[in-house]
């Protein structure tokens, strides 16, 4: 008897764990509604399709007057990334340079340990 209360509970549990799955996947899903939002996406370039007649211009969103607290953070986080995207090329060329050096030290050494092993031959 007690086995078929927990069996119930567990069933129970799961089906609202799997509703909430599936109410948070499709709220995910629709797209972000007008207005202002945070996003790391690049901004959608506008083209039109080519076709009969003249292109017509693609209405784009007007710049937001006032953009809110966040608003000003715009260019200085995009300096900020392309400083740090310059820093770490920096340090990628600064660590492939000392993995150079690294591999031809290592392989002058091992050449000469070989030299000493088979007596100079």
């Amino acid at each position: 008897m007690l086995g078929i209360h927990r069996l119930r509970a567990v069933v129970g549990v799961v089906a609202v764990a799997g509703v909430a799955v599936f109410a948070v996947h499709a709220a995910a899903q629709q797209a972000p509604a007008p207005g202002r939002y945070i996003s790391w996406a690049p901004p959608a370039v506008a083209t039109a399709t080519p076709g009969a007649g003249p292109a017509l211009p693609l209405a784009s969103a007007s710049p937001v007057a006032n953009a809110g607290p966040l608003g000003g953070l715009t260019a200085p986080l995009s300096g900020l990334f392309k400083q740090l995207n310059d820093n770490t090329a920096a340090t990628a060329k600064g660590q492939f340079s000392l993995l150079q050096e690294l591999e031809s030290a290592l392989a002058s050494h091992i050449q000469q340990f070989l030299k000493w092993v088979t007596g100079g031959r």
